[in-house]
């Protein structure tokens, strides 16, 4: 049996796993590692979340999660196109202004990232009736700052929720 890659550092119920795989299955450690990797490299798009996937979901308590996780899978994904490019198809009846939103986000990640902005995001139905300002503000000060900060991606579907709408903590 060939030596174990130096530079991998394996805690030792996984060396343990990979031993036990490899004698099972007639190959070498290194053999399962490599394959591993490759197999873990070639499809880590594909459990990555779109915005479709977000919708289709419904709309609830947990769609402000699917959408962070969204947010997360887009930023380390390797096609992001695939990930905003289906128009997302609403499980629920009372989706609120979740449409907007995520039509704004496809529109301004597209840009951000050099990708064709899809169709169905530049749709007016994807524009909301009526201007919408973070937190339900009143506040014309915080208003004036709201519409100076939004990104323009934002303000083209009539939200406005500040400079930092997409960032992740």
């Amino acid at each position: 049996m060939k030596s174990k890659p130096i530079g991998i550092r394996f805690d030792p119920a996984e060396l343990e796993c990979i031993e036990s795989f490899a004698k099972s299955h007639g190959v070498t450690f290194s053999e399962v590692v490599r394959k591993g990797a490759v197999a873990y490299v070639r499809d880590a798009d594909a459990d990555r979340l779109s915005l479709s996937e977000v919708a289709s979901a419904g709309v609830g308590e947990d769609t402000t999660l699917l959408f962070s996780q969204f947010l997360d899978d887009f930023r380390h994904a390797r096609d992001k196109a695939r990930l905003i490019e289906k128009e997302p198809q609403w499980s629920g009846d009372n989706e609120g202004r979740w449409p907007y939103d995520l039509a704004a986000t496809a529109h301004k990640l597209a840009h951000d990232h050099g990708l064709p902005v899809p169709a169905w995001a530049l749709r007016d139905t994807y524009v909301a009736p009526e201007p919408f300002y973070a937190f339900n503000t009143q506040d014309p000060e915080f208003r004036e700052y709201l519409e100076q900060t939004t990104p323009r991606e934002f303000k083209s579907h009539n939200l406005f929720l500040g400079e930092n709408i997409l960032s992740r903590a």
